[in-house]
């Protein structure tokens, strides 16, 4: 993924991403084509376009957060081929 510095450390400090078992950078619960459709969908929502009602964008966020959320909680680790689909 095309990450910058400041968003790839937002991003591990909060359980976000991981390596797959290719070696590729991920958002937890997603593939790595995925991931890469997902960060474009969120930087146009955080940029100002409204993506709430996309279905896209909320299939692959609330799946992502629901892999996310396992690993908070001490119910998954953060890092294993495990997150990717």
């Amino acid at each position: 993924m095309d990450l910058t510095p400041d968003e790839e450390q937002f991003l591990r400090a909060m359980r976000a991403i991981t390596i797959n078992e290719r070696g590729e950078q991920v958002f937890v619960g997603l593939s790595a084509d995925e991931s890469g459709e997902f960060l474009r969908l969120t930087r146009r929502n955080e940029s100002g376009e409204d993506l709430s009602h996309d279905p896209r964008f909320t299939g692959l966020r609330d799946r992502h957060e629901e892999a996310r959320q396992k690993i908070v909680d001490g119910k998954a680790p953060l890092d294993g081929p495990f997150h990717a689909k």
